[in-house]
C-alpha cells in the first residue's frame, strides 16, 4: 500500500486551512483539532499515513508532546515521523523535541515553499523509495492526460477565486477588525482604476480579462497574514523592530502560497502574487518588501497601491460632502512617492465611480 497521507494535528482552524492548501498538491491531507480523533485515524490507516504534523501547544503548552508519546509507544506507529510545529518556539522546547524523537521542528509562521521540502525530505528519509506518493509513478491513459492538461489550463476563475474567498472568510472570523467587505471593495475600485489606466494608455497590455483578474486578484493583497502571529498583525507596524519584520513578511508568505501548486500557472494566481509581494512597494521605491523592486511596478500591484491610497482618504474624509475631491487633492500630494503620475491620472479619470464607495474604516 502506498502512504499517501498527511496527517494534521492543530487547534486552530486557521492553521490546518493554511497547512491543508499548502500540502493539498502532494498529499490527501487529514486534519484533527484535537488529539484523540487524530490518534484514532492514525491507528486505523497506519499503512496510509506517511507523516504526522503536530501542534506542540493543544490547549495547552508542551501537550503535543504527550501525543508524540503515543504515537511512537504504539507498536504499529512507533516508526512514524512526527514533525512539531509551533508559534512559540523556546530553545527547550526544540531540545526537548530531539530528545524525544521529533523527526524535525518547525516554527509558525511557516513558509510554504520551505515547509513543504522540510516535510518532504523527513517523509523521503523515512520510509523506503517508491512506497510513498512522493515516489509514486503517475499512470493514466495519453489522452486522459491531455484531458488533464486542458481541464487544468481551463480551471474555472471564479472557483479558484472562491476558494481564497473562504480561506481569507475563515481568517477575517477570528480577526474582526480586518473586513471581508472592504477588501473586496479594494478589488472593485482596483478594477476601476485598471479600466480608467487602460482607457489613458490603450497600449499598456492590458485587457478587459486582465482587468477583471487584477481587481480580483486585489482582494487576496493581504493573503500573507494568514501565516502571522496575532498579537504581531494587531500590533501592526507600531512595535519594534524584531516584530516589524515579522509582519512584513506576510508579503513573501502571500507570495509563496500563490506561487505553490499546479494553480500557480492560473493567470489569476499570477497576479495575485505579484500583488501580494509588492502591494506595499511605493513607486520612488519606499515601503517594503525593502529590496529594490522591478523598474517599474508591476502595473498590477501600482494599481492596488493606488487603491488603498483611495480608500485611505475616502475613509478620512467620510461624511464630506467633497468627499472625492477632497481625496484628490490629499492622492496629488503622493505622486512621485506612494504613485506614479499616471496612476493619478487613472484615479482623476475613476472619479464618477470613486463617489459610489463608502469606506467607514482603511486597510491596515
Amino acid at each position: 500500500m502506498i502512504r499517501d497521507t498527511l496527517l494534521v494535528i492543530d487547534d486552530s482552524p486557521l492553521d490546518l486551512a493554511i497547512l491543508r492548501e499548502i500540502f493539498k498538491q502532494l498529499f490527501e491531507v487529514e486534519c484533527f483539532d484535537e488529539a484523540r480523533s487524530a490518534l484514532a485515524y492514525i491507528h486505523r490507516n497506519s499503512q496510509r499515513v506517511c507523516a504526522v504534523l503536530l501542534d506542540l501547544v493543544l490547549e495547552r503548552r508542551g501537550a503535543g508532546f504527550a501525543v508524540l508519546q503515543q504515537i511512537q509507544g504504539t507498536e504499529s506507529t512507533w516508526d512514524l515521523p512526527v514533525i512539531l510545529i509551533t508559534s512559540d518556539a523556546q530553545k527547550q522546547d526544540v531540545l526537548k523535541a530531539a530528545r524525544k524523537g521529533a523527526a524535525d521542528f518547525l516554527v509558525k509562521p511557516v513558509d510554504p515553499l520551505t515547509v513543504q521540502e522540510r516535510v518532504c525530505g523527513v517523509i523521503r528519509s523515512a520510509w523506503p523509495a517508491g512506497s510513498t506518493i512522493l515516489d509514486a509513478p503517475i499512470s493514466q491513459p495519453e489522452e486522459a492526460a491531455e484531458e488533464g492538461e486542458a481541464s487544468a489550463q481551463e480551471e474555472d476563475l471564479f472557483r479558484l477565486a472562491e476558494h481564497w474567498d473562504r480561506l481569507l472568510n475563515l481568517f477575517f472570523q477570528s480577526r474582526p477588525h480586518f473586513s471581508f467587505e472592504k477588501y473586496h471593495i479594494l478589488g472593485e475600485i482596483t478594477a476601476a482604476l485598471a479600466t480608467s489606466y487602460q482607457t489613458l494608455h490603450p497600449d499598456c497590455g492590458l485587457s478587459q480579462e486582465d482587468i477583471q483578474l487584477i481587481g480580483r486578484a486585489a482582494t487576496f493583497c493581504d493573503v500573507g497574514l494568514l501565516g502571522i502571529p496575532d498579537d504581531v498583525i494587531q500590533s501592526g507596524l507600531e512595535q519594534g523592530d524584531a516584530p516589524q519584520q515579522i509582519y512584513f513578511r506576510h508579503t513573501e508568505l502571500g507570495h509563496a502560497l500563490f506561487t505553490t501548486g499546479p494553480s500557480s500557472n492560473h493567470p489569476l494566481s499570477r497576479y495575485a502574487a505579484e500583488i501580494a509581494y509588492w502591494h506595499h512597494k511605493n513607486y520612488d521605491g519606499s515601503g517594503y518588501p525593502t529590496e529594490p523592486s522591478s523598474n517599474p511596478l508591476p502595473i498590477s500591484a501600482q494599481l492596488v497601491r493606488t487603491a488603498i491610497r483611495c480608500m485611505g482618504y475616502l475613509s478620512h474624509f467620510s461624511g464630506y460632502p467633497d468627499q472625492v475631491d477632497r481625496l484628490l487633492r490629499s492622492l496629488s500630494s503622493d505622486v512621485g512617492r506612494q504613485i506614479s503620475p499616471e496612476m493619478y491620472q487613472a484615479a482623476q479619470a475613476a472619479k464618477d465611480r470613486l463617489a459610489d464607495y463608502q469606506v467607514g474604516a482603511r486597510l491596515e
